[in-house]
């Protein structure tokens, strides 16, 4: 078994000299013609205005010329143009721009395909892992190892845009620290917040997690609570930014970027209007019942997204109209899943004041636009809910091993004891279970709790 590192703490496990010398061969190609690894202007902290205390937008970026225009990157060539080799989640101690590390305000950084989740060292260590885990899964849905679009994920890891899961005073120190000592260095697109420390230094609130995934023995169709998590929304809008950049022509926030290509002076462009619309608005202004620049007292009856929120712009409204139309497009909104989209209450359904759409076939009668943009568009984006458990499943063969994941489910805790999931089960929870969720940490038996589905 022979150990290839392409490129700093990424390595890949191939068997036999072969395979060896053609991916050294592979990389070098890579690095002659395209000037791989590495390059692009290093870009600011993200403005607008906080919604719900999450960020959703950015201002003040370099421009980087004709990266943007480009879909033909062959995926194979991915993992050695921006990051070798599968996440393994190992905890790293620093970040490659050492201003980051000059913080204070992060311990915790794990490389994700070359885009970093950092977080302080009083983060819960699951929960970071399982941030993580679905970034990994956003960024290679199908989970084969390689990013499923080069362009996007260069987008990410080029500008250095960051995945923090923190406090909200972690996340206001940080950025007051990036304006003032290294301005135009990294991205926040959004942000996981793990609670608030109260006066007697217990987390209190904070952003939902969901171990194992919305759909699996959380879902209301197999007796789960239906619970949200947090990290489908937030993580995606980080990983949006990349879409953002690699086809600026067909997707957009409605915004001026630095990096579009417009005709005279920025100042004069309109939100979403001439220059600044491309399909993803156009389908946004159908959905909210026409073209809004700012949000009306009241929105047209025959609209299904109505955002009321005064502090989300046309372009946070964007950002959250990409993020449910995909989730519907997933499938992630079915109400035999969770309860995000369509609520109980007194034996009524009450739907959700917002987003108007919960299930994929509904997505294709109702949003003719947004469906098409999603899967007639030659795009490749997620298909498959993200449930922080990137590779668990996968094969080890001879040719190749992959490090086991490192979310807290059954199945990685399964793959790091060297057996399958159900006999881990079967050794946990005893013979009939068939599933587990990870209920925290015993601090008397020094052991991780489950709680154990049969």
């Amino acid at each position: 078994m022979d150990e290839l590192c392409i490129s700093d703490q990424r390595c890949l496990f191939v068997g036999g000299d072969w395979v060896k010398r053609s991916i050294i061969i592979l990389c070098v190609v890579c690095l002659v013609l395209a000037g791989c690894v590495g390059g692009g202007e290093i870009v600011t902290d993200q403005g607008h205005s906080d919604h719900s205390d999450h960020d959703h937008g950015e201002e003040d970026h370099e421009d980087h010329g004709d990266e943007d225009t480009k879909k033909e990157v062959p995926k194979e060539q991915v993992s050695s143009i921006i990051a070798p080799g599968v996440p393994t989640f190992e905890i790293l101690s620093e970040h490659p721009v050492e201003c980051v590390n000059e913080s204070n305000f992060a311990d915790i950084f794990i490389d994700v395909f070359g885009v970093y989740v950092i977080a302080p060292e009083d983060a819960p260590i699951e929960k970071v892992q399982h941030t993580a885990n679905v970034l990994a899964q956003y960024i290679d849905n199908d989970e084969d190892g390689v990013p499923d679009d080069p362009n996007v994920l260069r987008g990410l890891v080029e500008n250095n845009y960051l995945s923090p899961v923190w406090t909200g005073k972690d996340k206001e120190a940080f950025r007051d620290y990036v304006n003032t000592h290294c301005e135009d260095v990294v991205v926040l697109g959004a942000n996981m917040f793990y609670g608030e420390f109260d006066s007697g230094g217990q987390i209190e609130s904070g952003d939902n997690w969901v171990f194992g995934g919305i759909a699996n023995a959380n879902a209301i169709k197999n007796g789960g609570p239906g619970e949200w998590d947090a990290n489908l929304e937030e993580v995606w809008h980080i990983v949006t930014w990349g879409w953002f950049r690699a086809y600026p022509e067909q997707l957009g926030n409605g915004e001026y970027h630095p990096w579009l290509d417009v005709q005279g002076d920025p100042e004069r462009l309109e939100s979403g209007q001439g220059e600044l619309s491309v399909k993803l608005t156009v389908a946004m202004d159908t959905a909210r019942g026409g073209y809004f620049k700012d949000i009306p007292k009241q929105y047209p009856d025959d609209a299904w997204y109505k955002y009321y929120d005064p502090t989300c712009g046309y372009g946070c409204q964007t950002m959250e109209y990409f993020y449910w139309i995909l989730m519907a497009n997933m499938g992630a909104l079915d109400p035999e899943l969770t309860h995000a989209c369509v609520e109980s209450k007194d034996e009524s359904e009450i739907i959700n004041e917002e987003w108007g759409i919960c299930t994929r076939d509904e997505l294709e009668q109702k949003d003719v636009l947004a469906f098409e943009l999603l899967n007639d568009s030659g795009f490749n984006f997620p298909t498959v809910i993200p449930d922080g458990s990137y590779r668990a499943d996968h094969d080890q063969g001879e040719e190749e091993v992959w490090a086991c994941c490192k979310a807290m489910t059954a199945s990685c805790i399964a793959c790091s004891e060297g057996l399958t999931k159900q006999e881990w089960l079967d050794k946990t929870c005893g013979p009939g279970c068939t599933d587990a969720i990870y209920a925290g940490w015993d601090e008397e038996t020094k052991k991780m709790k489950w709680d154990c589905i049969y």
